[in-house]
């Protein structure tokens, strides 16, 4: 009976692992079908559209050419220009324009020959008007990619068996493109109609200067069909009959000779689950794949010059993988030599995969070849919205029409309306049922769209479903929004998110292969046993790799830092000692990735680092306090490095005349608004607490609101009314709360007032409300600007933000300081490697590595990971848009740093404590503060006392001040 148990057991065993196997052996070989779209017509955006029927567009362009010249300028606003060797120079700011003499009326494309400047990592971006008009939505964000080589020109670096990732090095090179939709959604250069006679071209600078090399008005060239082109190729080439190519697509060979990048953005990346891709390693970091998820932005690229060994017709394979998009193909356009070859090359889709497969070129049945000459051919893919363009489009004025139909709704019901009230919004609003028809119908086309290109209904069509049904269901009862408005406001924002998801076209690639048509590829993926064996080896090294070290370093006088943030900034840290650090001061260092709160108690038990990364300013000085850190001040060089960072950011590190870190970061809160809202409602942002009463007033009226964090606000507000939180200079500093001034209850009763008079929510999720436009106007963090650029694409162009009201003094001028937070590098006193230590932390906080950082950091993880730098210098250097690095750079200079002092969380909480008393149980602002600054002065004093330092006596001054009472009274009597 056992025996029989046992070989049933076997059986079943047996029977899975070929389920298992089976599919494994098979799926090596896979090949996905990259097939023709030239039958769908390419895409044109609204605005653009309606242009071109307005202008009387017919296919046909003007036969002529316009050269402009370049010489002949004018400037405006703060253009900076200057002619060099024919060529113009031109600023990040301000326009420059160009007056055009025009023969023949008709059709023309724009070619553009510029060579970017170095600066940022920032692309090169312009706005076009045509005699001072914008034509069109497309012309408004003209992109102009810069050009990054791959690995600096150099071999990757393998140090203890593990690669590091290279510096991408930026390559300005003389590039000529014709202007087109920077998100790639229309592929065929704009159009422009010019009538006979003179015109003005002018060019508004947004983002990064460049030198202008020439501007032609002409026809682009024609790219015609697969079957045309390869009638030609056929009568001129032989078809190649030779054994496979292989080029690697991350790194250069004697075959891969250059690799081209429009984007710092766009990194070589390490797999570990596919033991074919090549360099392969269980656990340790080779970088063997490119692309991934930091190549999905439409419009950047990916080129590489190879070498051909004859010149003949090829058939072009990629292997790679799309397993992030589920549901939705990864659009590519590709070019050889510069030159889309054929029509069907323009939107070359990648269809989602699992793992990684051989995605050939393939029209159907056919196979499609490539002319390459012998030597050396570029070639590139670059990321476009293909097929996806219409549906995204078409989602974005949805949300635009149902964002505008909200925000009027709302402004009639308010944000919780009364359902036994009749708001009358279908006589209030006019064509409310009929707009809420007319979204749904084209959400349903979007949907019906959705399903042709990907052949199911998934999780990228259920959200626009959903917002559909409720849109069909609304406009036949309209006077139900009142129950729905909150589902509809959520369905919106995730229609917003879906644009988002939407628009990015991920793609991750090994290696390419040029071969002879019906040639057999290698295997994509490896086998069963290959699998496992290596899955086991993966598995095991978990015991024995230790995933905190982020260096294999064996060394026992290595320079132990620690650092507190995510796994990527620890990567791009360690990245960067093995380039620029260790080879230069001969210093080892293992870097290891520990939680903030695990430092102290180290360090206490004499395993501590040297040098701690990223830790917040309480922190640092909670640790100072106890004669855990060093005094820099104290250090050479100290001066120097004291002088990249604000006077502000100083003070947060500082404690009795020390200073015991140094910033890394500083963030401070800005005030942002809806620049639409505010127009449509006649309202200029606010600079002084008076007009933000005003505004607030409107805003109410009209059912929007105003977003102010008050207990975050409040000490921003007591230094603009001139006050400070604590009492004491130099070492006295702390001694006392200053929250009993009268300057301090002045700021609280003005900000309480805010919340008790005029209602203001005490809590509220701002971006999204900002979003929505319920909150058009709010003061938060100023890196929300990060999260609203990335994360709320329906708003772009729409919203901005300002430096924070002020109060204004008697002579006109306006205090509108902002408290600034930092977070810190320290050198720990415990440490015997303190020199190395202070050698380490001068390279870290250097301009040139902070700005490294910075730009790698955004590389890696997107523009919502933008460093709150606390150097200026980098601040300068990081892709802002002029116009917001411009109100950044202002309240930088207007931040104040609060001193962290024994005892000073009791300030923080008396606050909240005080606050809330008065918002919510309606007490005596003053009073209220007052009795909680009570309880701050006796923290301080314990605290002080505590750390031996000057105190006050609270009881001894309770004594002599009703001594004082008592002696004022008899003096009455």
């Amino acid at each position: 009976m056992i025996m029989k148990k046992k070989m049933l057991v076997g059986i079943a065993l047996i029977i899975i692992a070929l389920v298992i196997l089976i599919p494994s052996l098979r799926s090596g070989g896979a090949k996905a079908t990259i097939a023709s779209q030239s039958e769908n017509e390419d895409y044109v955006e609204e605005s653009y559209s309606q242009y071109l029927t307005d202008a009387g567009y017919s296919g046909q362009m003007a036969a002529s050419e316009v050269k402009v010249d370049l010489s002949s300028y004018q400037t405006a606003g703060d253009m900076n220009a200057s002619v060099e060797n024919g060529a113009v120079r031109t600023g990040d700011t301000g326009t420059i324009s160009w007056n055009v003499s025009v023969q023949e009326a008709g059709f023309y494309n724009l070619a553009v020959t510029y060579l970017p400047v170095e600066g940022t990592n920032s692309k090169i971006e312009r706005k076009l008007t045509i005699d001072h008009e914008s034509l069109y939505t497309g012309l408004n964000q003209l992109i102009f990619n810069k050009l990054w080589d791959n690995s600096g020109g150099k071999p990757i670096v393998n140090k203890n068996g593990n690669e590091i990732l290279p510096v991408s090095i930026e390559k300005p090179e003389l590039t000529t493109v014709y202007l087109t939709d920077s998100r790639r959604r229309s592929l065929d250069p704009y159009k422009i109609y010019l009538s006979a006679g003179t015109h003005t071209l002018t060019f508004e600078s947004v983002k990064e200067p460049v030198i202008i090399h020439d501007l032609t008005l002409k026809a682009a060239p024609e790219i015609k069909s697969y079957a045309d082109v390869l009638k030609e190729w056929e009568s001129q080439y032989k078809v190649y009959d030779g054994d496979n190519l292989l080029y690697q697509a991350e790194r250069t060979d004697e075959h891969t000779i250059d690799i081209e990048k429009s984007s710092i953005d766009i990194l070589m990346t390490t797999d570990y689950g596919n033991s074919n891709t090549v360099p392969y390693h269980p656990y340790k970091i080779k970088l063997n794949t490119i692309g991934g998820s930091n190549w999905r932005t439409p419009g950047d690229f990916l080129q590489w010059t190879i070498d051909v060994p004859e010149e003949g017709l090829y058939r072009l394979s990629f292997r790679g993988e799309q397993n992030t998009n589920r549901g939705v193909m990864s659009y590519r356009q590709l070019k050889v030599n510069g030159e889309v070859p054929f029509k069907e090359a323009q939107a070359i889709p990648f269809a989602f995969h699992s793992g990684f497969v051989n995605y050939v070129l393939e029209n159907g049945e056919d196979e499609l070849l490539l002319h390459l000459k012998q030597g050396e051919n570029t070639i590139s893919l670059e990321v476009v919205l293909g097929e996806f363009a219409m549906p995204l489009s078409e989602v974005e004025k949805s949300v635009f029409a149902l964002n505008d139909l909200y925000r009027k709704t709302v402004q009639i019901t308010g944000l919780v309306p009364d359902k036994y009230i009749d708001y009358e919004i279908t006589t209030k609003i006019p064509n409310y049922a009929e707009t809420l028809k007319a979204e749904s119908d084209r959400l349903k086309k979007v949907v019906d769209e959705l399903v042709r290109i990907t052949g199911e209904k998934g999780e990228k069509t259920a959200m626009i479903e959903k917002m559909q049904v409720q849109a069909e269901r609304l406009s036949r009862k309209p006077d139900s929004v009142i129950s729905e408005l909150g589902t509809m406001q959520n369905n919106i924002s995730s229609l917003g998110t879906w644009i988002t998801s939407i628009s990015e076209m991920p793609l991750q690639l090994d290696s390419f292969t040029l071969s002879a048509p019906g040639a057999k590829l290698p295997k994509a993926k490896p086998n069963f046993f290959e699998k496992s064996y290596y899955g086991t080896v993966r598995f095991l090294s978990t015991f024995f790799v230790d995933e905190t070290k982020m260096t294999e370093s064996t060394d026992k006088k290595a320079l132990k830092v620690w650092i507190s943030a995510g796994r990527d900034q620890a990567q791009i840290i360690r990245n960067l000692i093995d380039q620029s650090f260790t080879p230069n001061a001969n210093i080892a260092v293992d870097l290891q990735l520990i939680p903030e709160d695990v430092i102290l108690p180290a360090t206490l038990a004499g395993n501590g680092p040297d040098v701690a990364l990223a830790v917040p300013q309480a922190t640092v000085i909670n640790f100072a306090m106890r004669n855990a850190l060093v005094d820099l001040s104290k250090l050479d060089g100290f001066d120097e490095m004291k002088a990249k960072f604000t006077e502000s950011a100083m003070k947060t590190v500082s404690y009795q005349n020390g200073t015991y870190g140094l910033p890394e970061q500083q963030n401070f809160m800005m005030m942002f608004y809806r620049e639409d809202i505010l127009k449509q409602l006649g309202l200029k942002p606010p600079t002084t607490w008076d007009e933000v009463e005003s505004i607030i007033s409107i805003l109410h009226a009209n059912n929007y609101d105003f977003w102010m964090p008050g207990q975050t606000l409040y000490p921003s507000m007591v230094y603009q009314y001139g006050g400070d939180l604590y009492h004491g200079e130099g070492s006295d500093y702390g001694i006392e709360t200053g929250l009993t001034d009268d300057s301090a209850m002045t700021a609280f009763n003005r900000l309480t007032r805010f919340f008790t008079s005029q209602r203001l929510p005490v809590s509220a999720d701002f971006p999204n409300r900002f979003r929505t436009g319920e909150m058009p106007v709010g003061i938060a963090p100023y890196i929300t600007y990060n999260q609203l650029e990335v994360f709320a694409p329906e708003i772009r162009g729409l919203w901005s933000f300002a430096p924070l009201p002020g109060v204004s003094s008697e002579d006109g001028t306006l205090n509108n300081h902002a408290v600034a937070d930092t977070i810190d590098s320290i050198l720990m006193n415990a440490s015997d490697n303190k020199e190395a230590g202070w050698t380490f932390m001068k390279w870290w906080l250097s301009t040139d590595t902070q700005a490294q950082y910075a730009k790698s950091l955004e590389a890696v993880i997107g523009a919502a990971a933008r460093y709150p730098t606390a150097n200026l210098e980098v601040l300068k250097q990081l892709p802002w848009a002029s116009k917001d690095s411009k109100q950044i750079i202002e309240q930088f200079n207007d931040t104040i740093g609060v001193p962290e002092v024994p005892g000073g969380y009791m300030t923080t909480r008396a606050i909240d404590y005080a606050f809330r008393a008065v918002v919510t149980s309606g007490l005596n602002p003053r009073e209220t503060l007052f009795l909680n600054s009570k309880q701050i002065d006796k923290e301080l004093e314990k605290k002080r006392k505590e750390f031996h330092l000057s105190y006050l006596d609270q009881n001894q001054l309770k004594e002599e001040q009703k001594a004082n009472a008592d002696e004022s009274t008899n003096k009455d009597k």
